[in-house]
């Protein structure tokens, strides 16, 4: 069932806050990479490069839970709230823009995914290769747990770019 896949947590953000917050930091950072690209909004202790670090493929960067602290540039802004608003300890949190028609190749992540979309349309989905569901992340301002393990894609197939705040966290039970 897709409330095994995915499922919204009780934990709201205020959406436009958020978009805004989104809109201001990438006035001044730029997303990484062509096609999929991304923000490190976490760090490891140490890092060199802050904002992409935790934006390379996971075979390239370890453990993702080694990504547990706020980029400092983030400190006090609505980025550091929405983290404190998690029922969780977050991690390895980044931006992630979909440009339109691209899709991702088909993977499973190591960790559960939680999502807060900020910029969507309703032609951008996750595809669960396996199950054969497709499912849409609204720009609703609730964080949706996804389980990432299970065999999946996303893509997007709209005319804009599709953004989503992608957070890792400790799993949860299974609905």
């Amino acid at each position: 069932m897709d409330d095994e896949l995915y499922f919204p947590l009780d934990a709201l953000v205020d959406p436009h806050r958020l978009a805004t917050a989104t809109e201001q930091l990438l006035e001044r950072v730029q997303l990484a990479f062509e096609r999929t690209r991304q923000l490190a909004l976490h760090t490891f202790a140490g890092s060199a490069d802050p904002w992409y670090d935790g934006c390379r493929k996971q075979r390239d960067i370890g453990a993702d839970s080694d990504y547990d602290i706020l980029n400092p540039e983030l400190r006090g802004t609505y980025f550091e709230e929405v983290f404190g608003l998690m029922p969780f300890k977050p991690f390895r949190a980044r931006l992630m823009s979909l440009d339109p028609a691209v899709c991702y190749s088909i993977h499973r992540d190591q960790t559960p995914r939680y999502h807060i979309a900020i910029k969507t349309t309703p032609q951008a989905r996750f595809v669960f290769t396996e199950r054969q569901r497709i499912v849409h992340i609204p720009a609703d301002g609730r964080v949706y747990f996804v389980d990432t393990r299970e065999e999946h894609t996303a893509f997007n197939g709209g005319t804009e770019p599709r953004i989503h705040l992608v957070v890792g966290g400790a799993d949860r039970e299974r609905a």
